[in-house]
């Protein structure tokens, strides 16, 4: 069947005028203020805990005593978490974006390792060495009941943040960034289901960030964002089974996406 040309006339023109606010769009800076939320993975970093003991532990009938100060050190592996925050922010037309962000993760431990106490490593003597009960060739190594990992890892931060994003003269636009706050961060450590550690600490945080974001109208940005985030010293936790602070690292990596929700402009 032959189509008549003015239908093709039409179309062209339809086309045409679909095609124009498309590129208006792509090549318009989109400032303004915005809101923005996202989500993703954790991901983070083992943990070479490091601390000493606060008070002597007294020796027994099996044990030598512990005295104040000696040194307190082992490993921790996490599990991948899940990682959630809230942005406020304000794009301007040069590039720069400046936001309010709270950021929220949280991660599980999968095992501790290599635990040392005075420089001596300790994961092949009897358990009873911290508990202080009775030595007995029933009771599992030190090392056995670490490797059972429980407990997890929480982090809140509040965050002010500094972007550029790179005017590409299109809807897509690659950025990076930087951000510093404050983080409190909730540590639990049980391993085989003895809990060693149920403490919070804050302190100050940062993070840097690298992403791109796809403008889908003129209000509405998707984005994915990579962002390494920590804190500025460890986190401090106290010990419940023993007399010793524990010194935590709490770096971790970040992939998320999300959605930015533009007002005004």
């Amino acid at each position: 069947m032959n189509t008549p040309r003015h239908i093709f006339t039409l179309s062209g023109a339809a086309l045409a005028l679909a095609i124009i606010p498309s590129a208006a769009l792509a090549d318009e800076p989109r400032s303004g203020p915005y809101i923005g939320l996202s989500g993703g993975a954790a991901l983070p970093e083992d943990s070479s805990n490091a601390g000493e003991f606060d008070a002597e532990v007294p020796a027994t009938a099996d044990f030598g005593s512990i005295p104040t100060g000696s040194e307190l050190a082992f490993d921790t592996e996490f599990d991948t978490g899940y990682a959630l925050g809230g942005q406020i922010g304000y794009k301007f037309e040069n590039g720069l974006r400046v936001e309010v962000e709270g950021a929220y993760s949280e991660y599980g431990v999968d095992a501790h390792s290599n635990l040392t106490v005075g420089g001596a490593a300790l994961d092949g003597v009897d358990s009873a060495v911290l508990t202080r009960g009775a030595a007995d060739a029933a009771n599992p190594t030190v090392g056995a009941v670490l490797t059972e990992g429980t407990g997890e890892v929480s982090n809140f931060g509040l965050f002010g943040n500094v972007f550029y994003d790179i005017q590409t003269g299109s809807g897509f636009a690659p950025y990076v960034g930087a951000g510093l706050g404050y983080q409190w961060t909730d540590i639990e450590y049980a391993p085989s289901d003895i809990v060693v550690a149920d403490e919070d600490d804050s302190g100050l945080a940062y993070q840097v960030m690298a992403g791109a974001s796809y403008a889908v109208s003129n209000g509405v940005e998707v984005f994915g964002q990579y962002t390494w985030r920590d804190r500025t010293e460890e986190a401090d936790v106290p010990l419940t089974l023993l007399p010793a602070t524990l010194g935590v690292e709490t770096g971790q990596s970040l992939v998320t996406a999300g959605v930015r929700v533009k007002f005004g402009g």
